[in-house]
Order: C-alpha cells, then sequence, then structure tokens
C-alpha cells in the first residue's frame, strides 16, 4: 500500500452554468483540462411525530434574483443512505433549488429502525426521477483494505450491478471509511466498474488540474498521480472531499465517547467551519475560471436543537443544515453533481 496521499484531479465540468463549451485553461502537458459541456445546460438523534417545520425564505420566489457568483461552486454528498436525508434534508434541498449526490449502501436500503432508518428503494427513485444523483457506495460498508479480492470484487462491482437492477447506472464509487483509495488492488477493482471515485481528506477542494506550479496549492495537491511509479491510475480515483463531522480526534463512535484527544464543535462553531471551507476555493477561482470546488459530505441529519446534544460525530441537525444551505443559496454558489466531473485526458 501507498502511503504518499494522491490529491485532486484533472475533471471536467457539465455545468448548467453556461450555454456554452468552455475549456478551462491547463497547462500543456500534464494529464487533463477542465471542461464545461453544453448537454447538461441549464440522537444520538430523536424523530419527532412529523417533520420539523422548515423556517420561512422566499428561495424558490427569489432564486431568480440572485446573482450566481462566477467563482463559487459546491458539490452537496450524502452517504449511507440515512431516511433521514429523505426526510429532512430533500425539502431543505427543493427549498433552495439544490441538487445532491446520494451514495448509497445497496444491503442498508429497505432495513434499519429509528435513528439508523435507512431509505427506501421508492425514496431513491424519487431523488433519481427529480435529478439528484445516485453513485455507489459498495454493499455492506465494509473495510475495503480488509478484503479478499472475490470479496471486493462483490463490494465494488456487485453495488454497481445492484443500482442497475432498479434502473441506475452509476460511474463513481466512494470509499467506506475513506479507506482504500491508495490501495493498488482496490483501485483496480474500482477502476474497472467505475469512471471515478471520491474519498475524504483534510481538505474540501479538489483541483480540477495539476503540474509543477502546485506548489501553492500544497499540502492540497502535488500530485494527479494516485501512485508515484503508476501513471495508469490517476486522482480521477482519489477525488478529495470533506466530512462534516462535529466531533473530530480520537472518538470511538461505536462506544460513543473519547478515548484521547477530542475536538467538539456546536452548530455555530460548524456554521463557521462550514463557511471557511466552501470559501476555500476564493484563492484559486478568479474571473469565473474554476480550477478548485469544495465537496461537502453529509451523512445523518438529526433534529436535536444544537450539536452539542449529539455523540455521533456525523450528526448535524436540520436547523443548521438549512441555515448552511440557505448560506450557499444567499451567496451565489451554483450547486454541481459528481456526475458533473469528467476526466479528461490529455
Amino acid at each position: 500500500m501507498r502511503n504518499t496521499r494522491p490529491y485532486g484531479m484533472i475533471l471536467g465540468i457539465i455545468s448548467s452554468l453556461f450555454f456554452v463549451l468552455i475549456v478551462l485553461q491547463a497547462t500543456p502537458g500534464i494529464f487533463g483540462q477542465i471542461q464545461i459541456l453544453p448537454d447538461q445546460i441549464e440522537e444520538d438523534s430523536y424523530l419527532p411525530a412529523s417533520i420539523p417545520e422548515i423556517s420561512s425564505h422566499n428561495a424558490n420566489e427569489n432564486r431568480n434574483s440572485i446573482d450566481l457568483h462566477p467563482n463559487k461552486v459546491i458539490i452537496i454528498n450524502f452517504d449511507d443512505s440515512y431516511k433521514n436525508q429523505f426526510t429532512y434534508a430533500k425539502p431543505i434541498l427543493d427549498k433552495y433549488g439544490f441538487k445532491a449526490t446520494f451514495f448509497q449502501v445497496c444491503n442498508w436500503i429497505d432495513s434499519g429502525s429509528e435513528e439508523n432508518e435507512k431509505m427506501t428503494w421508492n425514496d431513491i427513485a424519487e431523488l433519481h426521477l427529480e435529478g439528484h444523483d445516485i453513485q455507489a457506495h459498495t454493499m455492506t460498508h465494509p473495510h475495503l483494505d480488509e478484503l479478499s479480492p472475490s470479496e471486493l470484487e462483490y463490494e465494488i462491482g456487485q453495488s454497481k450491478q445492484c443500482l442497475l437492477d432498479h434502473g441506475i447506472n452509476s460511474t463513481i464509487f466512494a470509499y467506506p471509511y475513506g479507506e482504500g483509495w491508495d490501495n493498488p488492488e482496490v483501485v483496480n477493482i474500482v477502476s474497472k466498474y467505475y469512471d471515478r471515485a471520491r474519498t475524504n481528506s483534510e481538505t474540501p477542494l479538489t483541483f480540477l488540474n495539476c503540474d509543477d506550479t502546485l506548489e501553492d496549492y500544497l499540502p492540497a495537491q502535488p500530485s494527479c498521480s494516485t501512485y508515484p511509479d503508476n501513471d495508469t491510475l490517476v486522482g480521477k480515483y482519489a477525488v478529495n472531499s470533506w466530512s462534516h463531522r462535529h466531533i473530530e480526534g480520537d472518538y470511538s463512535t461505536a462506544d460513543r465517547r473519547c478515548e484521547g484527544t477530542c475536538s467538539y464543535y456546536n452548530n455555530s462553531q460548524m456554521f463557521e467551519k462550514f463557511v471557511e471551507h466552501v470559501n476555500s476555493q476564493d484563492k484559486y477561482n478568479t474571473n469565473g475560471s474554476i480550477v478548485a470546488i469544495p465537496i461537502v459530505v453529509y451523512h445523518t441529519i438529526v433534529t436535536y436543537p444544537d450539536l452539542s446534544d449529539s455523540k455521533r460525530p456525523v450528526d448535524i441537525t436540520v436547523k443548521l443544515f438549512e441555515e448552511e444551505m440557505r448560506y450557499l443559496h444567499d451567496n451565489g454558489f451554483k450547486a454541481l453533481l459528481m456526475s458533473d466531473l469528467a476526466y479528461d485526458d490529455i
């Protein structure tokens, strides 16, 4: 296994932001270039008796009056098939006119109860029909580095077939726990079935090109290559993202207690962290040229008043999620999908 983290990739954006084909400048001799193509134009939780009321905001009425910022983009992800994503997050996404990418664990669908209740296939079909992006996240959410070749084939390949059986062609894979992106055995199988794969990192930014001038970006993306001595499988199988976590450090998710040094964030602190992360693209995206995209990954949407009430690191409250989506909307962020990213070989 390689321990050198590849950051970023060279991608294309199939965006509805522009009506023309725009090829953003890429340095000659590197692996690829960015494109904006025209064909897509345009409790830990407690469950209340009813869905919490979403605060009044005329997003649908004044969306057209909000100018999209030429340098601000975002990709919103949801992992692990939680029912609360459909119940609580989807109405807020609808309210602000955003689409998101949902990574599904196939054997978890139509299962679970209470805080671990998962979506149904009908939920997923509705998301897909309404233009949300449905992608693969294995069959059972295992630690891929611990599996045999046959088990990897099942978890990675069968998850694609599972979605195909429900009319969805997944082209993007997300590594459970962010593990496996630096394991050639894992990546080789992922590359058989998918065009791209997403992992986790300390930075939310995925860079859309890379070359020898990227010293200004370090430690975000020193290389586009997954393996320093192998240019066949490049950074498209290690797309950066930031997992929205309000507890960090030596925290046992299973036991829900700190086993060393941990950092805890409440709603207000997490909102500040979110704003900082989504605006970290500002130093790289200028004059309408997009070279960096933040990807934010959510998991469980809970109804606690504040994250200080939660012991599950990946929780986000309904109130905070709406505050973050409102911020994106009111500041003119353009929401893309993972399927809007494409690798363009040179």
